[in-house]
């Protein structure tokens, strides 16, 4: 299974999922603007395609750990498909409406659940692991110039033609992706160790294979038994939680404290996409050089120092060369946090505790997009607006250099693997 043919067909399916699901998320706020003019009917579409993520992550790691994870990407592939192709029909004829386009959402939110979530599973099997750093980062600059970069660009440009043809597009990335993950040499089962397949035996009577919520607690034990990895899911939670709070209050920054206009604001973001395609690129070189843990800790320090800088200036060009590194710091650390998972993970386990980390991530993103806005609105009563829409930026400056240092002085001693 670990052959270069199957690790470039997985990765051509990635790169064609991500270029066209650049193209529909640059076309559904556009589809959703000749809809409606009432935001919370249009929060209504993006709020489907996320909610996947909060239900069915964790019952998604018990199947990866259940079945053949070729399977589980052609399922995925072809539901997006079916999604996609009946969305383009609806648009084109006309039939298409907000509930119907939340519908198809949901459903193509669902599939990027599953896809997303075998992916990462399915690495450590088409790779060596001394290559997993490398592998990884190529995964996620592959996705960041596909669909940060060419799809949006795309998407934008392709949307002035007819709105329809961005969904079309995307409808032939499926199926070509479908294509390219049929073509997988292997059965990509699971691989498990031998105490694991005894164990699996002498249960099989009395623990039969619809007992969702065990499987789904190993995986949640798992996670918080090991000193290493309990330490990193909380420390993933304070960083997600601080880093959505920026992400919230992001768009008022930009216009009130740079006061930039819509052009420059798409600058910003594609210079921090570049920072964070050189990122993916050079982890893979730095880890021969730190280690793991060392790396994870300079990536929430250097966030904290670059984020910080951010909420003390106003001159866009600063910024713009903050957010490049920042970006940098960021793909490093969710590089080397997804290969620890790959490397130290039993391979049967690692859909379940995957999912525990995406669960955790995604949950608490809505929570800290919250706080973002309440904390703004909450300063704005005792100081003025410029210096509120900083505040979320020096709070989690604080925030990270703390966590960095407890993480650092907690897992001292503790091994990686």
């Amino acid at each position: 299974m670990k052959s270069k043919s199957n690790y470039s067909k997985l990765f051509g399916a990635f790169s064609l999922t991500f270029l066209g699901d650049g193209l529909t998320l640059a076309a559904v706020p556009w589809l959703v603007s000749t809809l409606t003019t009432d935001t919370l009917y249009a929060s209504i579409t993006m709020t489907a395609l996320r909610l996947p993520w909060l239900i069915f992550s964790l019952p998604v790691g018990v199947l990866i750990d259940r079945y053949s994870r070729k399977h589980m990407l052609v399922g995925a592939s072809f539901t997006r498909m079916i999604f996609l192709l009946f969305l383009t029909i609806c648009i084109w004829g006309g039939w298409i409406s907000i509930p119907l386009l939340a519908l198809f959402m949901f459903g193509i939110g669902l599939s990027r659940v599953v896809f997303d979530s075998t992916v990462q599973t399915i690495i450590p099997q088409v790779v060596e692991e001394k290559k997993l750093e490398k592998a990884n980062g190529q995964f996620t600059a592959g996705q960041l110039i596909t669909s940060d970069i060419l799809g949006v660009a795309l998407g934008g440009f392709i949307i002035t033609m007819h709105i329809v043809y961005p969904f079309a597009i995307d409808t032939v990335t499926a199926i070509l992706s479908l294509l390219l993950i049929s073509g997988l040499r292997g059965s990509f089962h699971p691989a498990k160790s031998k105490e694991s397949q005894v164990q699996e035996q002498a249960e099989k009577e009395t623990r039969p294979m619809k007992n969702w919520k065990r499987e789904m607690w190993s995986g949640i034990q798992y996670v918080f038994q090991d000193r290493f990895l309990r330490g990193l899911a909380i420390l993933s939670v304070t960083i997600t939680l601080m880093f959505s709070m920026i992400l919230v209050t992001q768009i008022f920054f930009v216009r009130e404290v740079l006061q930039l206009e819509a052009y420059a604001f798409g600058i910003l973001i594609s210079i921090a996409t570049i920072g964070s395609i050189l990122g993916s690129q050079a982890v893979a070189y730095m880890r021969k050089r730190w280690s793991s843990k060392q790396l994870i800790l300079l990536s929430i320090l250097s966030m904290g120092l670059l984020y910080g800088a951010v909420g003390l200036t106003s001159n866009a060009y600063v910024v713009g060369g903050l957010y490049f590194c920042a970006a940098f710091f960021i793909v490093v650390y969710n590089v080397v946090r997804s290969s620890i998972l790959q490397r130290s993970v039993p391979n049967e386990l690692l859909g379940r505790v995957g999912s525990v980390f995406r669960f955790l991530s995604f949950g608490i993103s809505a929570i800290g997009t919250l706080l973002g806005g309440l904390l703004v609105r909450v300063s704005e009563t005792f100081s003025d607006r410029l210096f509120s829409l900083q505040l979320p930026y020096l709070l989690l400056s604080v925030v990270y250099i703390l966590a960095c240092f407890l993480f650092a002085s907690k897992m001292r001693n503790v091994a990686e693997q």
